[in-house]
């Protein structure tokens, strides 16, 4: 069949059927490679194998607007009609068809040329995965467990492996999503270590772009009864943490470290709300989640009080010591007002919980009401005492008793009092200004009579005596009577 034998024999009309046919078609070209799995030494013995990968690489180069032949593409939303210009990815959903060896030689001969964009290679990446791997974004059933053996593990654990060997180190190539789908599977197949290590430093190294729908991630271990995995979120954090603490050994307010790890704050918390609300989640994995994060990462605790408050509903068998250790972690002085008033009622918190919510929470008002009132009144509000307001201010009488008062005094004249007996007139006196006016007929009280009748005591005994603190004319008095 060669040229030796007879010229134009079957080898040559078949070299040039395969330049001109094969190798010019998209679709041909992929399925030519594809055969090439049934004889692999022969392909590469003849270079089958090697122009077909040429034909596709250079294809896959040509400018979107020049593609005039048919592809696959399948995404959600898409349409042909209403989409006249091709979409750069055109071609990931083609590839993705051939066998893992095949698709890694298109993927290294793409990036080698470094005209293809990360991005690009990491969604043929997330495609390949999405049609070959194992989806274990369900919770998975309980009777699923034993046909875990009957699938062909060892075909995906490679195939995984592949795909994370081949992920661009460019920040962003692939979305935070798609690395925790294949950490998920990496547990679920039994990966080799150095696979999990790599995926949750690229996790941890894009955390700051995760939603709450990306972490949860179901738990598929035999072993755990509750149905998120959240240790492998506190495995992911704790890489973000390391990470970020090498890289801003000593961040400012305003620094992109800041900005970054209370959004993952924020993010943690809303999902110990979803997780609080599994019921065989264990207090301790809540907990220790919980406390991962530093305190910069919460500027406020109401979205962890809410994650508390949840889990608290959900599990009313927590003895006292669980529910302390618990409310623990929550930081009372951050704390909006609103959220206050609904923890000051809540009778799932421990007292002292609530107590120190109430102390805190009139803390609060006392500082805002100080800083709305001058220095003046404030120095003058703080040198008061109740003591002074209630001995020295008299009561005001209205102005119709008032002259009453003053006409029944005028209309009925008091005796004369005997001079033996004005030295107790002349001490009553001077009590004057701790007794309090009452009222004509009101009973005395215990305290003024106790007074009284002391003064008057003192007086019998020593008059002199009790003379010393009179005015200078009321000592002239008995000074010219003594004479």
């Amino acid at each position: 069949m060669t040229e030796s034998v007879e010229k134009g024999n079957f080898v040559l009309k078949l070299e040039a059927f395969f330049n001109s046919c094969i190798l010019e078609g998209w679709k041909d070209s992929i399925v030519a490679l594809q055969s090439t799995g049934k004889m692999i030494e022969w392909s590469e013995n003849l270079g089958i194998t090697r122009r077909c990968i040429d034909s596709i690489v250079e294809k896959i180069l040509i400018p979107p607007a020049k593609v005039n032949w048919s592809f696959t593409y399948s995404r959600p939303g898409y349409n042909k009609k209403r989409h006249q210009s091709v979409p750069r990815d055109w071609w990931t959903e083609d590839i993705s068809d051939l066998d893992i060896d095949l698709f890694r030689f298109i993927v290294t001969a793409l990036r080698s040329t470094n005209m293809v964009q990360p991005q690009l290679i990491g969604e043929a990446l997330h495609v390949y995965a999405c049609r070959w791997l194992p989806d274990t974004t369900k919770i998975r059933p309980p009777e699923s467990s034993a046909s875990l053996t009957n699938q062909p593990v060892e075909k995906n654990r490679r195939v995984l492996e592949t795909i994370v060997s081949m992920i661009p180190a460019d920040r962003g190539s692939v979305s935070v999503n798609f690395l925790l789908r294949l950490l998920s599977t990496a547990s679920f197949l039994g990966a080799s270590p150095v696979t999990k290590t790599e995926l949750i430093r690229r996790c941890g190294l894009q955390l700051d772009e995760v939603t709450v729908d990306d972490l949860l991630i179901p738990s598929h271990l035999s072993s755990d009864q509750y149905c998120y995995d959240i240790d492998l979120i506190s495995v992911v954090l704790e890489s973000f943490l390391v990470l970020w603490r090498i890289q801003y050994p000593a961040p400012s307010q305003d620094s992109q470290f800041m900005r970054s790890i209370r959004k993952v704050g924020k993010v943690i918390d809303c999902y110990l709300q979803v997780a609080a609300k599994d019921a065989n989640m264990p207090v301790m994995k809540f907990i220790s989640l919980a406390e991962a994060l530093p305190d910069i990462a919460r500027p406020k605790h109401d979205d962890l009080y809410k994650a508390i408050n949840i889990y608290l509903k959900e599990h009313p068998d927590l003895n006292k010591a669980e529910k302390k250790r618990l409310c623990r972690i929550l930081d009372c002085q951050k704390l909006s007002p609103e959220v206050c008033a609904h923890a000051v009622k809540n009778e799932r918190l421990p007292l002292r919980t609530v107590v120190q919510v109430l102390f805190f929470d009139q803390e609060r008002g006392f500082k805002a009401t100080s800083q709305k009132l001058p220095p003046r009144e404030l120095f003058s509000r703080a040198q008061e005492t109740p003591f002074s307001e209630t001995v020295q201010s008299k009561p005001k009488l209205p102005p119709d008793d008032r002259a009453n008062r003053q006409e029944g005094t005028r209309r009925a004249p008091s005796p004369a009092i005997p001079e033996r007996d004005q030295h107790k007139k002349l001490h009553l006196k001077s009590e004057r200004n701790i007794v309090i006016s009452r009222e004509p007929g009101e009973v005395e009280s215990e305290k003024v009579r106790e007074t009284r009748e002391e003064g008057i005591s003192g007086s019998k005994m020593n008059p002199r005596k009790t003379m010393q603190g009179k005015s200078s004319s009321d000592h002239g008095h008995y000074k010219g009577r003594d004479r």
